[in-house]
């Protein structure tokens, strides 16, 4: 939760303040917890309760929303995000601080994190080795306090939920500003008690609040009521065809019989009828029609509101140009474009907070705005065609930029620098002369060809 105040009222919060903080955030508990159960496959669907005990009462889950997030995740983070600095020695100690944390994994959960719930939070801190580490802190554990128009922490009140030996209710909290950290528990629902504070040496909030969108909304959260129409027909469907196997036999004017008859009858394969009677069975009608328009039209919202393309679609596959695979990702584009934006400001404010530890420790004055940093989508893409491209901008282009344009090359430069040290490798081994070494190849062939007795052109 993010909240925006006054200074001085900030700086005059106090337990009742705080208090009223921690119920408003409990509250905020519950749309979380949903977006939750329904990533993992636990919809409303599982608890339908027919009236009718003896009804079918199938319970089908479909699980767009784990669909939508990891679609979006893997779009939007399959891909590391590229760093780069003119500062090389910067460069590396920052590169060496992202390894130590497995960064690329991180920022993946991330953004599954903001993908499920609209924002989290991470958590800058010092290990027992005084190595710089973060760590994902979910949206319902955490508060944070800015001032009214600015977007920097003030105050962070972090909540922490458990269960001691005994399995009574542990419930922990942390108030964290520019200095220090203050650390209170309650048991059992008791008032908080203050049992422990200290200094964290971060010269600022280390908390870093990385958001989905303004609003902070999930990219499924809107989808929900159509996933729960989706999942009630299809179970619908399922359970009218079970009845319909499990139909009752209705025979009229069947004559002086028993039921050792009937059963007789059955496995004959024959029925003994008087005159004017019948034989059918009590099945449900069903409009295939109707039916399968209302799904078809069901699963094509989800798609077209959650933002994501419809995969198992037959007409995906058959034109796979770039004009048009950009034209069927449009709508992800233009979400993952609003995540990159939401996101890198997240990504700043961890290497300004990174920064500010280095200088404390190492004495360093690098500055984070020297950091470039670059997104880039996992989507597929016609490589033919860009190659295309990319050699037809050969005369109004450089290397540098055309080789930017290839989505498999993180940084053009260091390519350039690469195929530099090629030519020159093979300027050194052939005297100058570069065609020396297709000669020589040539050479082998025609040898190798002469000792086989085959005549290859």
């Amino acid at each position: 939760m993010i909240l925006h105040m006054e200074r001085a009222s900030i700086a005059e919060l106090n337990d009742a303040d705080i208090k009223k903080l921690i119920d408003k955030q409990a509250a905020a508990d519950l749309k979380y917890d949903r977006l939750q159960e329904y990533y993992e496959g636990k919809h409303d669907i599982l608890q339908t309760v027919k009236k009718d005990s003896t009804a079918p009462n199938n319970k089908l889950v479909h699980n767009i929303p784990k669909y939508i997030t990891n679609s979006f995740v893997g779009c939007f983070m399959g891909k590391p995000v590229a760093y780069s600095s003119p500062n090389e020695e910067f460069m590396n100690c920052l590169q060496d601080i992202f390894d130590y944390n497995d960064e690329q994994a991180h920022n993946a959960e991330l953004a599954k994190s903001c993908s499920i719930g609209g924002g989290c939070f991470e958590m800058l801190y010092l290990d027992e080795d005084a190595n710089i580490r973060f760590a994902r802190v979910p949206a319902y554990q955490g508060i944070m306090i800015c001032a009214t128009g600015e977007e920097v922490p003030l105050l962070f009140i972090r909540l922490i939920h458990g269960l001691d030996k005994n399995d009574d209710k542990i419930d922990r909290m942390e108030i964290w500003d520019e200095w220090r950290c203050r650390c209170y528990i309650s048991k059992n629902g008791s008032n908080y008690q203050l049992y422990d504070e200290q200094p964290h040496y971060w010269q600022d909030v280390p908390f870093v609040y990385f958001g989905n969108n303004e609003e902070g909304v999930g990219d499924f959260e809107d989808v929900i009521p159509l996933v729960d129409a989706y999942n009630l027909v299809q179970s619908n469907t399922a359970n009218v065809f079970q009845y319909n196997d499990n139909a009752i036999l209705k025979i009229s004017r069947l004559g002086d019989v028993t039921s050792r008859d009937v059963r007789d009858m059955k496995e004959l394969g024959a029925i003994i009828l008087e005159d004017g009677g019948d034989i059918e069975w009590l099945i449900k009608e069903v409009n295939d029609g109707a039916l399968e328009n209302y799904k078809n039209r069901l699963w094509r919202d989800m798609h077209i509101f959650g933002g994501v393309p419809d995969l198992s679609d037959e007409n995906f596959g058959n034109n796979s140009s770039g004009v048009a695979l950009a034209y069927k990702f449009s709508a992800m584009e233009q979400i993952c474009a609003v995540k990159e934006r939401k996101f890198k400001r997240g990504l700043q404010r961890r290497i300004e907070l990174i920064c500010n530890m280095l200088r404390i420790v190492k004495g360093a004055a690098w500055d984070w705005r020297e950091v470039d940093i670059k997104f880039r989508r996992n989507k597929p893409q016609n490589m033919l065609e860009t190659a295309q491209i990319v050699q037809m901008l050969a005369d109004v282009l450089s290397k540098e930029s055309r080789l930017g344009l290839l989505p498999n090359v993180d940084n053009p430069q260091d390519e350039l620098e690469r195929l530099q040290a090629e030519q020159e490798a093979e300027v050194s081994a052939f005297g100058g002369d570069t065609s020396a070494g297709y000669n020589m190849l040539a050479s082998a062939l025609a040898a190798a060809e002469k000792e086989t007795g085959e005549d290859k052109p």
